[in-house]
């Protein structure tokens, strides 16, 4: 568990110490770029909420991401086992960038409201949210 902690802590520093996106500079390749850094901020969440999901009550869930319209893009579940804190952390991070991407870009979204889960369950192995 320390390595998952270290490993955290290490992406939390990387993504806080110059990983913002540009003011300046706004152009098709900076957009590429940026998009890059998006998903690859996403990539990390993701890979530390991809656990076995054998116990329910060891779940939560959080939104994350920032459509143009305002609200979140979604829901993710996340085992309450990991550095919540970090994480959470590195959620927050992503989405204050997706939003400066979208403002910076002039990117447009559907203007739905995203379901909020009601709950997270196992279902062979995998945390599923549930939706009313």
């Amino acid at each position: 568990m320390n390595t998952l902690k270290n490993t955290l802590l290490l992406f939390v520093c990387i993504l806080f110490s110059g990983c913002s996106l540009p003011d300046d500079d706004v152009g098709p390749e900076n957009q590429e770029e940026d998009l890059e850094l998006l998903q690859e901020l996403f990539a990390e969440i993701t890979v530390i909420a991809d656990q076995s999901c054998t116990d329910e009550t060891l779940w939560e869930f959080v939104p994350y991401g920032s459509k143009a319209c305002g609200g979140p893009q979604g829901y993710i579940a996340y085992p309450t086992t990991i550095d919540v804190e970090t994480f959470l952390l590195l959620v927050e991070n992503y989405t204050t960038e997706e939003s400066i991407y979208n403002a910076t870009y002039g990117i447009g979204s559907t203007c739905d409201v995203t379901a909020e889960p009601i709950a997270v369950i196992c279902e062979d192995g995998a945390a599923v949210l549930v939706y009313e």
